[in-house]
């Protein structure tokens, strides 16, 4: 078999096979996506105050306190101008005061949860996870060649062809080629950072920073700040880079205690994460890191985005671009487009492939 041929074999018959998946995935992210946008332009009714240093520490003591299953205190930003507290699946907003004004659970919205997990799963579990994770790899690959093989026919190009005039399957064919041109990078992106957010083990060595002497050199050398406060703390790491914001404070998550577990006398000791936007219009937000140890008052290791080597660079925006964590609204924006045109296109391919291959049968 000659290679284009082949290739176009893959693209329709491949292609056609993992539509279904592919169009619950997109489908389910074009919810996801506009529900994303709607909570992030709910300002609460807040407007942007920066907050000292003094009003950060007493936020983070009192909702950790107050609010232990909380794993993160975020800070106001101008995208978000109101305080937060949040977990795993859940938020709290909070005004200036620490006033509360509202509570967020995706378990009361029964309908995205749903959705997240056809988005995540086929709601098939692990079976369905790793389905799903395959059949985004052979997207990215059926993509791939859908660039090649429109490579090979670019000088047939109009840009008139993208919005089909009728349902004729020629029609349906142009504008399949012409939208999945503009769309193919992005796609291709979603595809390949979906298979790797499932197989985590591809990538996340990557994150495991290894400092350098010199680094290890300069933790040491950090001043110490006064054991069991904030106020100290938060300012030692300001001072550490005062030219960028302190946005907000993490902790790790704690695992349910064993009630069969011995009793220990000390508290645990806690390494919070504290974290930092460079610059205004950084596209990967919360990516510089100072880790501190709350209980000693000691720095452990402070980590700019910029620091990493290429590949810990890299691993650092595989879920961001996928869902967009921490990367701004219009980004949230165009993934949640990409979705909308992709569907569309697999629609069209569908129709189409379907009137080719089996309407032809009936006919003979």
């Amino acid at each position: 078999m000659k290679v284009v041929p082949a290739l176009k074999w893959f693209h329709n018959w491949v292609g056609f096979v993992i539509s279904i998946c592919m169009l619950i995935v997109l489908t389910t992210g074009v919810y996801l996506g506009g529900m994303d946008m709607l909570k992030r332009m709910d300002d609460k009714g807040q407007q942007y105050v920066p907050l000292t240093i003094e009003q950060k520490a007493h936020a983070t003591e009192y909702i950790f306190e107050h609010y232990p299953e909380m794993s993160s205190v975020r800070f106001p930003t101008e995208h978000t101008p109101f305080i937060e507290g949040a977990t795993r699946g859940q938020s709290i907003a909070f005004d200036s005061e620490l006033n509360e004004i509202s509570h967020h659970k995706v378990t009361d919205i029964p309908l995205w949860t749903t959705m997240f997990w056809l988005h995540r799963n086929f709601l098939l579990g692990d079976v369905g996870k790793y389905i799903n994770a395959w059949a985004s790899l052979v997207g990215g690959l059926v993509t791939l060649v859908g660039i090649y093989l429109w490579w090979r026919v670019r000088k047939t190009f109009r840009l008139k062809h993208s919005i089909p005039t009728n349902t004729k399957s020629s029609s349906l064919v142009k504008s399949h080629i012409q939208l999945g041109l503009f769309i193919s990078v992005p796609l291709f992106l979603l595809c390949i950072t979906g298979f790797l957010i499932t197989y985590k083990g591809l990538w996340m060595d990557s994150l495991k920073h290894q400092p350098s002497v010199e680094m290890v050199e300069a933790v040491n050398n950090y001043p110490v700040s006064q054991a069991n406060d904030w106020q100290s703390q938060l300012q030692t790491a300001q001072d550490l880079w005062p030219e960028s914001l302190l946005v907000a404070v993490n902790k790790p998550r704690q695992k349910k205690p064993d009630p069969d577990a011995p009793k220990t006398a000390k508290p645990q000791s806690v390494d919070f994460s504290i974290r930092f936007d460079s610059h205004a219009d950084v596209w990967l937000r919360q990516a510089d890191s100072i880790t501190m140890n709350h209980q000693q008052g000691t720095i452990k290791a402070a980590l700019k985005h910029s620091d990493r080597d290429l590949s810990g660079r890299v691993a650092s925006f595989v879920r961001p671009l996928h869902d967009a964590l921490n990367m701004p609204l219009k980004y949230v924006v165009f993934i949640t487009l990409v979705a909308v045109v992709g569907t569309l296109i697999l629609l069209f391919s569908t129709v189409t492939f379907y009137r080719r291959i089996f309407k032809s049968k009936k006919k003979k």
